[in-house]
Order: C-alpha cells, then structure tokens, then sequence
C-alpha cells in the first residue's frame, strides 16, 4: 500500500542521517539510469493521475539512493518523493528533505533538472513553511528556464 511505502522510505531515510547527504558520489551508471527511468515513470503515473504508481517509483527511487548511493538524479527523485509523500504530520521531515535535495545542488551540474527541481520544491513543498512571494519569485524562474531548455511542459505547469 502507498502509505506503508511512504512509511518505510521515510525510516530509511531517517536511519540513513545526514551524513548519507556528505558521501561521495557514485559513479555507478545502473543506478543514475535507473533513477532516470523512475524519474520519467514518476512524472508520467503524476499526469496520469495514478497516485499508488507515483509513490511506488517515487519510493523506490529514493530507496535506491539510499542503499546504493548519490548521483546527481538523487535530488530530483528526492523532490518527487516529499511532492507525494507531504502530509501534516510528516510535513517538517518533508520539508528538510526536500532543502537537503535541494543543497545537492552544489555538487552536481543540476541547470537541465532546475525546472523540475524548483516546481517540485516550491510549487508542491516549500508553500508550506516558506513566504509565498518567494515561492512565486522561483516559479516564475522555473517559467523562463523551462521554456529557454525546451521543457516547456514543465515551465508551463510552474506558470500556472
């Protein structure tokens, strides 16, 4: 069930630390094609409006992460997991979740995911604990760098 995945990816998330954050990155192309693949799946069960598959890949994603290793698709698939995983009594470990993705930004080139990452961070996440102007202030970036990068449904999803 969806909410024992969520459940269960969040314990191991929360066993993991934040020094699971500071570790090397990998270079293990199995798991950044994986996390890709889910990445898509994700987005796509997202629109299809199939919540048990969004979690499901989502979860499974960041279970990955966990075991396997950081590569530079881990915070995107951080981001998609606290998007669906947010509820109120789970909201603030979300949302440190979520800022965690988002420092990764540092340590991998991150400018083709910037759309993505800032709709699943501000348009989904951050509205919660953070000034709603700064949020619109982002998704209004996340507009311009989707349409500039060719990702126009995403740039158009954060304009709304």
């Amino acid at each position: 069930e969806s909410s024992e995945m969520i459940v269960e990816t969040l314990k191991m998330y929360e066993d993991a630390g934040e020094e699971w954050l500071k570790s090397d990155a990998t270079v293990d192309k199995t798991l950044r094609n994986t996390l890709q693949l889910y990445r898509a799946i994700t987005f796509a069960s997202f629109f299809c409006k199939s919540h048990s598959m969004v979690v499901y890949f989502s979860s499974k994603a960041v279970q990955l992460s966990l075991s396997r290793g950081i590569c530079e698709h881990t915070p995107l698939s951080l981001l998609q997991f606290t998007s669906v995983a947010i509820k109120d009594d789970n909201a603030m470990m979300c949302y440190r979740i979520a800022k965690n993705a988002l420092s990764l930004r540092e340590r991998f080139d991150l400018a083709t995911q910037i759309p993505e990452l800032y709709m699943n961070f501000y348009g989904r996440v951050a509205w919660r604990f953070e000034p709603f102007q700064a949020g619109v202030h982002k998704l209004r970036q996340c507009l311009d760098a989707g349409l500039s990068s060719g990702r126009s449904d995403i740039g158009l999803f954060c304009g709304l």
